[in-house]
């Protein structure tokens, strides 16, 4: 399902998400180009997705009357949603985080 030149709009929340993984790994590592590249890895996966964005149905999320879905970068999952010409990234989690993080979507 490729969506070519489809809008990628990162919410607020996933952006914040995106945020506080930068400054876990930055205090964790101690490392800030560290933590730039991973958040700037993130960012391009995202953005990646105007692309393709059929990437799977998130399983935590089922249940949702919305089709989710996710990818993985490394340990991270990134929740979106396409809805016509545009893809929005709700979340970034952590893949060990409870599920019920995932349902945190704005």
């Amino acid at each position: 399902m490729g969506l070519k030149n489809t809008e990628v709009v990162i919410s607020r929340h996933a952006r914040t998400s995106i945020r506080q993984i930068y400054e876990y790994i930055k205090n964790r590592e101690k490392s800030v180009s560290i933590a730039h590249y991973v958040r700037e890895s993130i960012i391009n996966k995202c953005f990646s997705l105007r692309d393709f964005s059929g990437f799977s149905k998130e399983p935590y999320l089922e249940e949702y009357p919305e089709d989710y879905r996710s990818v993985r970068l490394w340990s991270y999952v990134i929740i979106y949603i396409v809805k016509e010409k545009q893809v929005r990234v709700l979340n970034v989690v952590h893949g060990k985080e409870h599920p019920e993080s995932r349902k945190e979507l704005e």
